[in-house]
């Protein structure tokens, strides 16, 4: 996974700033399994009798996070974006009013 980030960087299909998270979750992927026995001691203290279900809430919980700022920068190009959209159809009807009185 971390292989292909940096070449998505490399190639320019990925900003920096978004390969930072899928850099951090693939370097804690690839530390979790020497962290077992602490994954193990921290699920069974928080209840959790299956040590993968803990993991995989964590995982979710990860995943969900990431949508979650996908989100945010989602909803803030599409604002701009209609931002841009209506300041072009001002700039377009004043250009048809300009050609409109040069006739």
């Amino acid at each position: 996974m971390l292989l292909t980030i940096v070449s998505l960087v490399r190639h320019r299909r990925l900003d920096e700033k978004y390969a930072c998270l899928w850099l951090a979750a693939g370097v804690v992927m690839l530390l979790a399994p020497l962290a077992t026995p602490v994954i193990d001691h921290l699920s069974t203290t928080l209840g959790f009798y299956y040590p993968p279900a803990f993991v995989l809430l964590l995982a979710f919980l990860g995943l969900c996070l990431i949508n979650l700022q996908y989100s945010v920068v989602l909803s803030r190009l599409t604002k701009h974006n209609t931002q841009l959209a209506q300041q072009l159809a001002l700039i377009d009807q004043r250009l048809r009013e300009m050609e409109r009185h040069k006739s």
